[in-house]
């Protein structure tokens, strides 16, 4: 893909990763952050795995392996529903996943906030969908019992009629 970026070899590799993978190769081999500049350590060797599992994942979605969809479809609707626990066991990495979070939101009231640390409770984008969302469901609700109550009315509003012979 491009080679201009030492010291984040892992990211630029990954996305070559992801094409090979998405047009069939079966084994992917990680590169870390350090290739060509000195020796991994433990942490540049989970930093390879974690951009690699994300090259894997990406092919697989390419490829449109259900069981990836899924996956993915889980995470972004535990997202959507602020379901935190969830999204933390979803994750390619769960523990930096939960430290990150912990980091802005330490309580455990952060793990069922429906917000999240980046826009907080009044601007998060996610919180509004959902309100938008439930008020248009609640008009829904109230126009459909106008027409019902209508129609009730406009067949003389009795609780019992006569059935109609066929």
């Amino acid at each position: 893909t491009t080679d201009i970026a030492p010291g984040y070899d892992h990211f630029t590799s990954g996305i070559g990763a992801a094409m090979i993978g998405w047009f069939g190769c079966a084994m992917l081999c990680y590169v870390t952050p350090k290739e060509h500049l000195g020796l991994p350590n433990k942490e540049d060797v989970k930093q390879g795995l974690i951009a690699y599992k994300i090259a894997a994942h990406a092919a697989d979605l390419a490829k449109g392996h259900p069981g990836a969809q899924i996956r993915d479809n889980a995470m972004s609707k535990a997202r959507f529903e602020f379901r935190w626990e969830d999204q933390f066991n979803l994750a390619l990495d769960p523990f930096t996943a939960r430290a990150w979070h912990d980091e802005t939101l330490p309580q455990e009231s952060g793990k069922v906030a429906h917000f999240c640390s980046m826009c907080g409770p009044k601007f998060c984008s996610m919180k509004i969908s959902q309100e938008v969302r439930d008020y248009a469901a609640a008009q829904t609700i109230e126009v459909g019992m106008a027409d019902m109550s209508e129609s009730f009315r406009a067949k003389g509003g009795e609780i019992y009629l006569e059935r109609e012979e066929a």
